[in-house]
Protein backbone atom coordinates (compact mmCIF):
# COMPACT_ATOMS: atom_id res chain seq x y z
CA UNK A 1 0.00 0.00 0.00
CA UNK A 2 2.87 2.44 1.15
CA UNK A 3 4.84 1.36 -2.28
CA UNK A 4 1.49 2.02 -4.22
CA UNK A 5 1.13 5.72 -2.81
CA UNK A 6 4.61 6.45 -2.51
CA UNK A 7 4.20 5.57 -6.97
CA UNK A 8 0.72 7.62 -7.23
CA UNK A 9 2.73 10.91 -5.44
CA UNK A 10 5.75 10.91 -7.80
CA UNK A 11 3.43 10.58 -10.66
CA UNK A 12 1.24 13.31 -9.54
CA UNK A 13 4.43 15.81 -8.91
CA UNK A 14 5.36 14.64 -12.16
CA UNK A 15 2.52 15.65 -13.90
CA UNK A 16 2.29 18.48 -11.65
CA UNK A 17 6.32 19.96 -12.73
CA UNK A 18 6.62 22.49 -15.34
CA UNK A 19 8.75 22.84 -18.03
CA UNK A 20 10.28 26.00 -18.33
CA UNK A 21 12.63 25.78 -21.38
CA UNK A 22 12.25 24.19 -25.01
CA UNK A 23 14.70 23.39 -27.32
CA UNK A 24 14.15 23.06 -31.25
CA UNK A 25 14.43 19.28 -32.51
CA UNK A 26 17.46 20.93 -33.85
CA UNK A 27 19.45 22.67 -31.90
CA UNK A 28 22.48 20.21 -31.80
CA UNK A 29 25.41 22.60 -30.99
CA UNK A 30 25.74 25.41 -28.96
CA UNK A 31 27.31 28.62 -30.24
CA UNK A 32 31.12 28.75 -30.20
CA UNK A 33 32.81 31.11 -28.19
CA UNK A 34 34.28 32.13 -30.68
CA UNK A 35 31.74 33.86 -33.19
CA UNK A 36 30.39 36.48 -33.22
CA UNK A 37 27.17 36.45 -31.79
CA UNK A 38 24.62 39.38 -30.69
CA UNK A 39 21.66 40.09 -28.09
CA UNK A 40 18.80 42.62 -28.79
CA UNK A 41 16.22 43.83 -26.33
CA UNK A 42 17.93 43.98 -22.77
CA UNK A 43 17.99 47.55 -22.13
CA UNK A 44 13.69 47.94 -22.68
CA UNK A 45 13.09 44.70 -21.23
CA UNK A 46 14.72 45.56 -17.78
CA UNK A 47 12.17 46.44 -15.10
CA UNK A 48 12.75 47.21 -11.78
CA UNK A 49 9.87 46.80 -9.10
CA UNK A 50 9.51 47.62 -5.40
CA UNK A 51 11.21 51.19 -6.45
CA UNK A 52 10.06 52.66 -3.00
CA UNK A 53 12.12 49.69 -1.18
CA UNK A 54 14.97 49.83 -3.55
CA UNK A 55 15.19 54.03 -3.05
CA UNK A 56 15.00 53.42 1.13
CA UNK A 57 17.50 51.17 1.14
CA UNK A 58 20.07 52.11 -1.26
CA UNK A 59 19.36 56.14 -0.28
CA UNK A 60 19.03 56.86 -3.71
CA UNK A 61 16.21 59.45 -5.05
CA UNK A 62 13.18 57.49 -6.02
CA UNK A 63 12.68 59.04 -9.22
CA UNK A 64 16.17 57.37 -9.69
CA UNK A 65 15.77 54.27 -8.78
CA UNK A 66 15.17 52.53 -12.33
CA UNK A 67 17.63 54.79 -14.38
CA UNK A 68 20.64 53.68 -11.80
CA UNK A 69 19.60 50.37 -11.54
CA UNK A 70 18.59 49.85 -14.76
CA UNK A 71 21.95 50.55 -15.71
CA UNK A 72 23.99 48.14 -13.05
CA UNK A 73 21.61 45.55 -14.16
CA UNK A 74 22.55 45.61 -17.72
CA UNK A 75 25.98 46.75 -17.69
CA UNK A 76 26.41 43.88 -14.95
CA UNK A 77 25.09 41.71 -17.62
CA UNK A 78 26.65 42.05 -20.34
CA UNK A 79 29.75 42.18 -18.91
CA UNK A 80 29.26 38.63 -17.54
CA UNK A 81 28.45 37.30 -20.52
CA UNK A 82 31.50 38.59 -22.45
CA UNK A 83 34.24 37.90 -20.00
CA UNK A 84 32.68 34.32 -19.78
CA UNK A 85 31.38 33.17 -22.45
CA UNK A 86 31.05 35.33 -25.61
CA UNK A 87 33.82 37.63 -25.79
CA UNK A 88 32.58 38.38 -29.46
CA UNK A 89 29.34 39.38 -28.44
CA UNK A 90 28.27 42.91 -29.28
CA UNK A 91 24.59 44.82 -27.88
CA UNK A 92 22.45 46.27 -31.10
CA UNK A 93 19.96 48.96 -30.41
CA UNK A 94 16.63 48.15 -29.03
CA UNK A 95 14.99 49.54 -31.83
CA UNK A 96 16.08 46.87 -34.07
CA UNK A 97 14.16 44.39 -31.76
CA UNK A 98 11.02 46.19 -30.92
CA UNK A 99 10.44 46.67 -35.07
CA UNK A 100 10.32 42.59 -35.06
CA UNK A 101 6.80 40.95 -34.95
CA UNK A 102 5.44 40.38 -31.67
CA UNK A 103 4.47 36.62 -30.91
CA UNK A 104 3.93 34.31 -28.02
CA UNK A 105 5.50 31.25 -27.60
CA UNK A 106 4.56 28.30 -25.76
CA UNK A 107 7.21 26.00 -23.47
CA UNK A 108 4.65 24.07 -21.02
CA UNK A 109 0.57 23.47 -20.97
CA UNK A 110 0.54 26.95 -18.90
CA UNK A 111 3.65 28.63 -19.52
CA UNK A 112 4.04 31.46 -22.45
CA UNK A 113 6.46 33.90 -22.90
CA UNK A 114 5.89 37.02 -25.08
CA UNK A 115 8.32 38.81 -27.00
CA UNK A 116 9.64 39.93 -30.28
CA UNK A 117 11.20 37.55 -32.59
CA UNK A 118 12.74 37.81 -36.46
CA UNK A 119 10.69 37.34 -39.58
CA UNK A 120 10.61 33.88 -41.24
CA UNK A 121 13.12 33.80 -44.92
CA UNK A 122 15.32 36.92 -43.69
CA UNK A 123 18.72 37.39 -41.95
CA UNK A 124 18.34 39.96 -39.11
CA UNK A 125 21.24 42.60 -39.71
CA UNK A 126 22.27 45.98 -37.76
CA UNK A 127 23.56 49.04 -40.04
CA UNK A 128 26.41 47.69 -41.07
CA UNK A 129 25.28 44.64 -42.67
CA UNK A 130 26.93 42.35 -39.95
CA UNK A 131 24.29 39.55 -39.58
CA UNK A 132 25.70 37.05 -37.10
CA UNK A 133 24.96 33.33 -37.09
CA UNK A 134 22.96 33.79 -33.73
CA UNK A 135 21.18 36.22 -31.54
CA UNK A 136 20.22 36.25 -28.06
CA UNK A 137 16.71 37.99 -27.51
CA UNK A 138 15.58 39.27 -24.41
CA UNK A 139 12.53 39.32 -23.98
CA UNK A 140 12.09 40.36 -19.78
CA UNK A 141 14.49 41.56 -17.31
CA UNK A 142 12.73 41.84 -14.02
CA UNK A 143 14.54 43.07 -10.78
CA UNK A 144 12.92 42.84 -7.78
CA UNK A 145 12.44 41.19 -4.10
CA UNK A 146 11.22 37.40 -3.99
CA UNK A 147 9.77 36.79 -7.30
CA UNK A 148 8.14 33.70 -8.47
CA UNK A 149 8.66 33.39 -11.89
CA UNK A 150 4.98 31.72 -11.92
CA UNK A 151 3.26 34.37 -10.78
CA UNK A 152 4.86 36.11 -14.02
CA UNK A 153 4.37 33.20 -16.49
CA UNK A 154 2.21 30.32 -15.54
CA UNK A 155 -1.54 32.32 -17.05
CA UNK A 156 -3.46 30.63 -14.67
CA UNK A 157 -1.18 32.81 -11.40
CA UNK A 158 -0.21 36.08 -13.45
CA UNK A 159 -3.54 37.66 -11.78
CA UNK A 160 -2.33 37.04 -8.10
CA UNK A 161 -1.74 40.07 -6.29
CA UNK A 162 2.16 40.09 -4.92
CA UNK A 163 2.18 39.66 -1.30
CA UNK A 164 2.54 42.95 0.81
CA UNK A 165 5.77 42.25 2.92
CA UNK A 166 8.10 44.34 5.07
CA UNK A 167 11.11 42.30 4.61
CA UNK A 168 12.57 40.59 1.89
CA UNK A 169 14.97 37.14 1.88
CA UNK A 170 16.00 37.70 -1.46
CA UNK A 171 16.86 40.20 -5.11
CA UNK A 172 14.92 38.12 -7.93
CA UNK A 173 15.80 38.30 -11.17
CA UNK A 174 13.35 37.01 -13.65
CA UNK A 175 14.44 36.32 -17.45
CA UNK A 176 13.25 34.85 -20.18
CA UNK A 177 15.48 34.86 -23.59
CA UNK A 178 15.52 32.87 -26.61
CA UNK A 179 18.85 31.86 -28.30
CA UNK A 180 17.72 32.99 -32.39
CA UNK A 181 19.25 30.95 -35.64
CA UNK A 182 19.38 33.84 -37.62
CA UNK A 183 20.44 31.63 -40.88
CA UNK A 184 17.10 29.18 -40.17
CA UNK A 185 15.02 31.61 -38.94
CA UNK A 186 14.13 29.78 -35.72
CA UNK A 187 14.42 29.76 -31.86
CA UNK A 188 16.76 27.20 -31.34
CA UNK A 189 16.11 27.54 -26.93
CA UNK A 190 14.15 29.26 -25.20
CA UNK A 191 13.76 29.46 -21.32
CA UNK A 192 12.37 31.55 -17.74
CA UNK A 193 15.18 32.03 -14.99
CA UNK A 194 14.63 32.80 -11.83
CA UNK A 195 17.65 33.62 -10.61
CA UNK A 196 17.90 34.59 -6.28
CA UNK A 197 20.52 36.13 -4.72
CA UNK A 198 20.02 35.84 -0.69
CA UNK A 199 20.11 39.63 1.59
CA UNK A 200 19.99 37.98 4.81
CA UNK A 201 21.14 41.32 6.20
CA UNK A 202 19.76 43.35 3.97
CA UNK A 203 20.49 44.08 0.51
CA UNK A 204 24.54 45.40 0.16
CA UNK A 205 26.56 47.52 -2.46
CA UNK A 206 27.46 45.64 -5.73
CA UNK A 207 23.89 42.94 -5.16
CA UNK A 208 22.68 44.51 -8.01
CA UNK A 209 25.58 43.38 -9.81
CA UNK A 210 26.04 40.30 -8.89
CA UNK A 211 22.11 39.08 -9.35
CA UNK A 212 22.90 40.27 -12.45
CA UNK A 213 25.68 38.24 -13.03
CA UNK A 214 24.05 35.08 -11.91
CA UNK A 215 21.52 35.94 -14.31
CA UNK A 216 23.90 36.15 -17.20
CA UNK A 217 25.69 32.79 -15.62
CA UNK A 218 22.07 31.02 -16.06
CA UNK A 219 21.98 31.92 -19.44
CA UNK A 220 24.73 30.65 -20.73
CA UNK A 221 23.63 27.51 -18.08
CA UNK A 222 20.53 27.16 -20.03
CA UNK A 223 22.01 27.90 -23.41
CA UNK A 224 24.36 25.28 -23.14
CA UNK A 225 22.57 22.78 -21.72
CA UNK A 226 19.93 23.40 -23.83
CA UNK A 227 21.78 21.21 -26.84
CA UNK A 228 19.64 18.42 -27.84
Amino acid sequence: MKAALLLLSLILASCASKQWSASHPYYRESPSAQEEIAVLGLHHAVVVTRDKWFAKHLEIPRDSVYLLLGRQVEEAFIRELQNTRYPNLSIWPDSLYEKLPEETQRLDEKIFIKGHFPAQGVKLQNANGSAPKHLILIHECTLGLDLVKDNFFDYTLINNEEEAKRTSEALTVILSYTLWDNENQRALYSAVAEVPLAIPHDIQPGDVAKVSIFAADSLVAGIDGGVR
